[in-house]
């Protein structure tokens, strides 16, 4: 099998990945049209009644009272995170972080930014026996400052006081959560809330949408990290058992709920249909006799996915590259090492990509190698095809026999591509998901995390006022190393040399396709892996036998 061909075969399973990308870049409306319709969505929970089958929200219960009015939002600042509370519901309305800049506006990064109180991060919904309640809807500040933030309400008819305190510290992603009950009737209470992590992030670009997750974490469970994508409306998920905490991320940010006691709490995910869903955490039952509190604390965490951050709280488990989990992390690790020396994320990725090249460069040596012996022998294979024709068993023993007089495998093409597609594939996902190269900028591009775009004085068909240039000049690179390393067999069969031929100029234009809205750090990569691997080859193909 000759390189070409099994650079298809994995074409053909990339193309499949990826299809849900192909798909937002010939439909980009898709994605404005999703988040524009957020508040829409939001109201499209089922309503129960019972904690048994899914988790009632506070929208359930106030139905008619859940738009947010910006003359009652209360702000928070630590430097790192920036906060929008909200006296409705007592819950958050935005999140920024003034550290990371958004690539379209040049804002500071904004991850979400409500209009309702369904489902918004830090509301809380109650119900009884009787059904569901909630607190009133405007929460009262009783403490405010620069990083503290307590608010109060009532539920049960004035029955049950309930409040919350929302701890920040100063230059921290992470804080505390605390939610307090006390009984102030004459009777006892009995209940279950449930404290919400928030609804999914809205896809600030194309790729964004396929990273978009909640998780469930159990030590108990194998595997500990369960990754949930419901997004089906009326559908939805609960953890099998209690939860260490749940995780609502995208691919480089993320806002986690921990309870700092193993107070039993489980975690639910319900879809809400339109590539949405909402995350919460559902509480065992309370039970308080008069005059009686309870209270649970909550690590928050509200930041990038960095596992240097993350570590330290045991939240690391998040940081997740799929099956290749070990050398994605390994590559990113070398990545951040390089990025100390060259001081730049671009050149990071660059030398990456020739010390990646440079490690496998035996194996992409053999099978080149391997390619050149079996065109010095195809004229022979061509004489033993053309005598045994009518003997297929006889043909196959006289090529095996050829084979083993020339020191020829005939997998030898292919079998040191097996050997290199994990490290190309895990290189991909971390490239993708690693949040290091957000803002990161190289030559013209201003961040490495997403596509490159260059502003057109004019409109195109299908592209618009802007184009990426870094995937028009990988499509260049490709073309030419194809012209440059094509191996010309005597006698080969014109009909395959013209297939090899029609390859040589569609991949190009494939890849092309499949990259142009990929994040530029990983265009870069297979740009420098192209020209790295069109030099190698072209000297090779000077190499006699």
């Amino acid at each position: 099998m000759e390189k070409r061909m099994f650079v298809a075969v994995a074409l053909s399973f990339l193309v499949i990945g990826l299809y849900p990308v192909v798909l937002e870049k010939m439909y980009p409306g898709y994605a404005r049209r999703a988040e524009m319709s957020r508040a829409a969505r939001s109201a499209q929970v089922r309503k129960v009644s019972e904690p048994e089958t899914a988790t009632p929200t506070m929208g359930d219960a106030q139905s008619d009272a859940g738009t947010f009015l910006p003359s009652q939002d209360i702000r928070m600042d630590n430097g790192k995170v920036s906060l929008t509370f909200n006296q409705k519901g007592g819950a958050i309305r935005e999140i920024d972080f003034p550290r990371f800049t958004d690539p379209q506006t040049r804002a500071p990064l904004r991850i979400f930014s409500l209009n309702e109180l369904s489902g918004a991060p830090f509301s809380t919904g109650i119900w009884s026996r009787g059904g569901p309640v909630s607190p009133e809807s405007a929460w009262k500040v009783e403490d405010k400052t620069e990083q503290r933030l307590v608010l109060a309400s009532s539920a049960m008819d004035g029955r049950l006081s309930v409040r919350k305190t929302f701890s920040l510290p100063r230059g921290s992603y992470s804080g505390t959560f605390t939610i307090a009950f006390e009984n102030t009737s004459a009777e006892p209470l009995e209940f279950n809330y449930s404290l919400f992590a928030g609804n999914s992030f809205p896809a600030r670009n194309n790729i964004d949408q396929q990273y978009i997750e909640a998780n469930f974490y159990s030590s108990a469970a194998k595997p500990p990290l369960r990754h949930v994508n419901e997004k089906g409306a009326g559908k939805t998920v609960r953890s099998n058992g209690p939860v260490d905490w749940i995780a609502v991320k995208d691919r480089q940010f993320s806002l986690i709920l921990k309870p700092k006691e193993n107070a039993g709490f489980t975690g639910f995910v319900a879809g809400l249909g339109h590539r949405s869903f909402r995350a919460s955490l559902a509480s065992p039952a309370v039970s308080l006799s008069p005059g009686a509190s309870v209270s649970h604390e909550f690590l928050v965490y509200m930041g990038p996915n960095d596992i240097d951050l993350l570590a330290p709280m045991g939240l690391d488990p998040l940081i997740n590259f799929g099956k290749l989990d070990w050398i994605g992390k390994l590559l990113v690790g070398g990545l951040e090492l390089l990025h100390k020396v060259f001081r730049n994320y671009g050149l990071a990725i660059i030398a990456l990509t020739f010390l990646i090249n440079l490690c496998l460069f035996p194996f992409t040596r053999a099978s080149y190698m391997s390619m050149k012996r079996m065109q010095l022998i195809q004229p022979q294979m061509n004489k033993l095809k053309e005598v045994h024709k009518k003997n297929p068993e006889k043909l196959n023993r006289e090529m095996m026999e050829l084979y083993k007089k020339n020191k020829v495998n005939p997998f030898g093409g292919c079998l040191p591509m097996v050997i290199q597609m994990p490290v190309f594939m895990a290189l991909y996902v971390a490239l993708s998901k690693s949040v290091i190269l957000m803002n990161s900028q190289f030559l013209w591009i201003r961040d490495l995390s997403s596509p490159d775009k260059v502003q057109l004085p004019f409109s195109l068909p299908f592209l618009g006022n802007e184009v990426h240039v870094l995937p028009l000049i990988m499509v260049g690179a490709m073309t030419i190393q194809q012209r440059f390393t094509q191996v010309k067999m005597e006698g080969q069969d014109p009909a395959l040399e013209a297939q090899q031929k029609m390859m040589a100029v569609t991949m190009p234009v494939i890849f092309g396709f499949i990259f142009y809205t990929m994040p530029s750090g990983l265009v870069l990569y297979w740009l420098t892996n192209t020209l790295l691997m069109t030099l190698y080859q072209y000297r090779l193909k000077k190499v006699t036998l």
